[in-house]
């Protein structure tokens, strides 16, 4: 009856009938909201990602083909729709092409689970939020809840209550102080009220003690639960797996696991329960061959057919192969040719089940074995196929569509790496036409311009070049990646190598003559790089309205944006969680240092949703001199559709939103000091 009734509804849909539409998103709002909060962890964005598929669906609509198989397909949408918003986070698994999964951000089998059982547990958190709200008095609740849960605004809060939109910001001021001085009580009575033999809570539970207590109390009470719940429930799988990750709630994860735990958990194969404690023993491993035997298991033990989570099962292929590149003697040569067609072939199964382009799984399984210099004929291959697949409709529907990518760039992508198999086969003409022909933007931004990779390049450029006999041209690759940053290990040799062929003819200057010249030349090519870069970046501006805020220091001080009218502000957009952020804090220091004088510049810090001892550890371990604001619910991060953090926003003298920056991987202080300077002059 339900399918007839869609079918219905599509009817009068496809004839112009909206209200239909209206009936539709009605019936299935709610459950596709839960579909979409379950996987993305995030109840706001999941709003928003719920509003999006509704709205490809009306655009949609007529392609449907059966409109019984309606519910079918509007899930499928919104499973699409979660799959490119986690992807533009900094996902637990990034694009190879990135980031070579080093574990992601040299990663650990730690972070990967932690992030996955994060998002398994929102939905409970929010559950335990609620009940919190539940304990504030009738009027402070009610504004709380829609102005965070339901997302409305003072002045519209005021309208539907009937009050002044001061009454409501006093009701929200005092809300928040009552549940800062009260949290801790809060949280206990209501832990209390939790039975911890109802495993669907435990996650949810421990994850909120570990946040909310003291790292040893936290602990204590973590452990002593955990060892309740083993001694009340029957040995299974998922009681095993809710205690492993419960301690992987606290500081240290796999070195709280008792080796008890994870003997018993290794009973039950071909699990979930199983390939979890192996991917455990093997993080928590501090000798190298023991972590390569954990992830050997792994790959033994499994095949793409039966690994519970293929995602985990190709991280054990990407983790064997890069502890053989750190320690060739793990591996002969034979078996890292097995390692990468394995690699390949559970790549190519995530990119199925994900829907992802097949080139990333294609161009990283090349990009190993020109790291290994293994099979380069195998690569070769690997890149013909890639192109094959490239021309098909759904590859490029794919790539462009649910990966927001480029084909012409694909394109280009697949010719570099051919270029590279012609340089390590010294194929020198090949390889330095195609490297020249299809070389990335370099200038695209200071972390383009000056990164290993682009240093890499240089020197294939510089030693392909001296293969044909382009003398200055290789002279001038061997200068960009032997004065880089990071300098090329071999581009100095290069230099030498050109010295005596050129050099010692055209003078009789010595060669540190010669590398003196060169450098003089670079460092003029660096900086014309830099103010092309420079340039791009300043005046590519958005022009928007910025949304005013209204947020607390540790201290109680309020602030909002109306209030730095005139003044241009930085807002510093990150928390304490995120290893990214710690690294930038230093290089934001350097542009507040260049300003702190100048009273027309403002720099904030907003930390977004972490509790207030986190960032009293921010202010605390990196002596942060401007304001830190907390902003919980994180309304800063939504109001300016920040996907992921750290993220700079800034905002020029007349409250527009000019830039937004993520990842800017700064240098000196730069660009941010560069788009300061560029809204002073405005």
């Amino acid at each position: 009856m339900e399918r007839e009734d869609d079918v219905q509804l599509i009817r009068k849909i496809l004839s112009g009938d909206d209200g239909a539409f209206n009936t539709l998103v009605q019936k299935y709002r709610k459950s596709v909201h839960a579909l979409v909060w379950r996987k993305i962890g995030d109840f706001h964005y999941a709003e928003e990602i719920t509003q999006d598929t509704f709205l490809q669906v009306y655009a949609k609509l007529p392609t449907l083909k059966d409109p019984k198989r309606f519910a079918g397909w509007l899930y499928a949408i919104a499973n699409r729709l979660c799959i490119a918003w986690v992807r533009k986070q900094k996902p637990a698994m990034q694009p190879l092409e990135n980031a070579s999964v080093r574990a992601v951000d040299n990663l650990t089998y730690d972070r990967y689970v932690s992030e996955q059982c994060e998002s398994e547990a929102t939905e409970r958190r929010y559950e335990i939020v609620e009940e919190l709200l539940k304990k504030l008095p009738e009027s402070e609740r009610t504004v709380m809840m829609l102005y965070y849960l339901s997302e409305m605004t003072a002045k519209e809060i005021g309208k539907s209550l009937g009050v002044s939109v001061n009454t409501i910001r006093s009701r929200l001021h005092r809300a928040r102080k009552r549940l800062q001085a009260d949290q801790e009580l809060l949280i206990q009575e209501f832990l209390d009220n939790i039975q911890i033999t109802d495993l669907e809570v435990c996650d949810a539970r421990w994850g909120l003690i570990a946040k909310m207590f003291p790292e040893e109390a936290a602990k204590k009470r973590i452990c002593s639960e955990i060892e309740t719940l083993l001694r009340i429930h029957p040995e299974t799988p998922e009681v095993l797996s809710t205690a492993y990750w419960g301690y992987m709630t606290l500081p240290g994860r796999t070195k709280n696991v008792p080796n008890s735990l994870f003997d018993k958990m290794l009973q039950y194969p071909k699990t979930a329960t199983y390939l979890s404690a192996l991917l455990g023993l093997a993080a928590r491993s501090e000798d190298v061959c023991q972590k390569w035997h954990y992830y050997q298991r792994v790959t033994d033990a499994f095949t793409i057919s039966d690994a519970p989570e293929l995602s985990w099962y190709l991280l054990a292929y990407e983790v064997m192969l890069e502890l053989a590149e750190a320690d060739r003697s793990l591996a002969s040569d034979g078996y890292l040719d097995e390692l990468i067609d394995g690699l390949l072939k559970t790549h190519l199964a995530v990119c199925q089940e994900t829907q992802q382009w097949f080139g990333w799984a294609y161009t990283e399984a090349v990009k190993y074995r020109l790291k290994f210099n293994n099979r380069l004929d195998k690569a070769y291959e690997t890149l013909e196929r890639a192109e094959i697949r490239l021309g098909e409709v759904e590859e490029q529907k794919w790539l462009v569509e649910h990966n927001g990518g480029s084909v012409e760039e694909a394109y280009k992508k697949i010719a570099r790496l051919r270029a590279e198999v012609f340089f390590r086969q010294e194929r020198w003409r090949e390889a330095y036409d195609g490297l020249l022909e299809n070389a990335p933007d370099f200038l695209e931004s200071l972390s383009e311009r000056f990164n290993e990779d682009t240093t890499n390049y240089y020197y294939m450029l510089g030693r392909s070049a001296e293969g044909v006999g382009e003398w200055e041209e290789a002279r001038r690759y061997y200068a960009d990646a032997h004065f880089a940053p990071t300098p090329y290990a071999e581009a100095q040799t290069g230099l030498e190598r050109i010295y005596h062929q050129i050099g010692q003819k055209e003078t009789t200057d010595t060669f540190e003559a010669f590398l003196k010249a060169a450098e003089v030349e670079y460092r003029i090519r660096e900086d014309t790089d830099r103010k092309k870069i420079r340039q791009r970046l300043i005046t590519n501006k958005q022009n928007k309205k910025a949304t005013d805020f209204r947020l607390e220091t540790l201290k109680g001080e309020t602030y909002t944006l109306s209030a730095m009218s005139g003044r241009v502000v930085l807002l510093d957009i990150g928390s304490s969680r995120t290893r990214v952020h710690n690294r930038q804090i230093p290089e934001v220091k350097i542009a507040y240092e260049r300003f702190s004088k100048n009273d027309d510049v403002v720099i904030l810090g907003i930390n977004d949703g972490i509790t207030t001892h986190q960032v009293r550890k921010i202010i605390d371990g990196h002596q942060v001199p401007w304001p830190i604001l907390l902003d919980p619910q994180g309304a800063v991060r939504k109001a300016y559709q920040i996907i992921g953090i750290p993220c700079s926003i800034l905002i020029d003298k007349t409250g527009n939103w000019q830039y937004s920056c993520r990842d800017l991987d700064p240098i000196s202080g730069q660009p941010l000091i560069w788009m300061i300077e560029a809204l002073l002059s405005d």
